[in-house]
């Protein structure tokens, strides 16, 4: 099946290497918080979407830009838990998915100002999502009528006395709507930020990062079957990237290899491949190669994480017996501002702390 896949999507590839993506692929997701927001709310899908921002990132753009925001930039006491908003309704960037966790959402609903500002982000949104008492908000914004939704069990009777036109469900973790998603309260935000990463990014990001929090996440069987593997939200370069880290994650390292280089092939200055291609070459031991790869991976990079880099290329180089190239290699990482000068506890480099160039380098610290 992976193979398939992966063929499938290197044809594409070399058909669309030129496409670009007609809007931009990271999606800015608006957390709201306001006083005495139920924490777990909102705290559990910041950690979904946070952390699907790593999962689902490709062509070297995170798939989420999560952030914070209340009525001002003052602290917030979430239930005993203090929070400094990113930002103010002022100056919030406009979001692509806006979140409206439960606990007294009047504090939104009933401020003329913070409310306008709700609901014209969750009109224009490409997803109002609630957790719990948050669906009074969409609710009073006029998106729940006509609609199937959800919230907090101890809820389910006053939101529909309030907002009749809506059909609130009960024993729902979440209800999908396409653009408004209700969840039920607490924990069920999860389940639902799930669901739309899943939705949005594919199955294979939605299980990563479910794997990741340790949570067990049980799609529902209606909707399992119609999200995508492969994230839908790229292009054919981005689901082949992901292709290849899915044949690493299987430790199928040679096809993992195959999948970076054709990547290369199309665009030399992909320093995500060119550090995933070292990863797997490292994997199979051709360390003189997974050197050389992790050194193209920083080329004309001042990411923070070229020092890093940097001293995985001197590892590879040590291992590979190219003494000479891992001294180079060891001396621009610690030139990028790589900080572990502790040469024992990684073997390869140990045999070459008593060279007097190593030893010079390390005096300088």
């Amino acid at each position: 099946m992976k193979h398939s896949i992966t063929a499938a999507l290197m044809g594409a590839l070399a058909l669309s290497v030129a496409c670009a993506e007609a809007k931009p692929y990271t999606r800015n997701v608006a957390i709201v918080v306001y006083d005495n927001a139920e924490p777990l709310d909102w705290t559990g899908p910041f950690e979904v979407y946070n952390d699907a921002a790593h999962f689902g990132s490709a062509n070297g753009e995170d798939a989420f830009n999560v952030y914070i925001v209340s009525k001002t930039k003052d602290p917030v006491n979430a239930q005993g838990l203090h929070v400094v908003p990113s930002y103010s309704i002022k100056d919030a960037p406009r979001p692509d998915i806006v979140l409206f966790p439960g606990g007294p959402s009047s504090r939104i609903t009933d401020d003329p100002e913070f409310f306008a500002w709700a609901k014209k982000a969750a009109t224009e949104a490409e997803i109002a999502q609630s957790v719990c008492t948050g669906a009074f908000v969409l609710g009073k914004a006029g998106l729940l009528d006509g609609l199937e939704v959800t919230t907090f069990h101890g809820a389910i009777d006053g939101l529909q006395k309030r907002y009749p036109k809506a059909s609130v469900k009960r024993g729902r973790r979440f209800v999908d709507n396409g653009h408004v998603v209700t969840t039920a309260g607490i924990s069920a935000g999860i389940d639902g930020s799930l669901h739309v990463v899943a939705r949005l990014l594919g199955r294979q990001v939605a299980d990563g990062v479910a794997t990741y929090m340790e949570y067990a996440w049980s799609p529902e069987a209606s909707l399992a079957t119609d999200y995508s593997y492969l994230n839908p939200s790229t292009d054919d370069r981005g689901r082949l990237s992901q292709t290849g880290d899915m044949h690493y994650s299987s430790k199928n390292y040679a096809e993992a290899e195959k999948v970076y280089r054709t990547l290369l092939e199309s665009n030399a200055k992909d320093q995500d491949a060119w550090m995933s291609l070292g990863m797997a070459l490292s994997a199979q031991d051709k360390h003189a190669q997974a050197g050389d790869a992790f050194m193209a991976s920083v080329k004309d990079s001042k990411e923070p994480m070229t020092g890093h880099h940097l001293y995985l290329a001197a590892v590879e180089y040590a291992k590979a017996g190219s003494k000479e190239q891992a001294i180079g290699a060891l001396e621009k990482a610690f030139a990028a501002g790589y900080k572990d000068r502790n040469l024992e506890s990684e073997p390869a480099l140990a045999a070459i702390a008593s060279d007097p160039r190593v030893k010079e380098l390390l005096a300088k610290q």
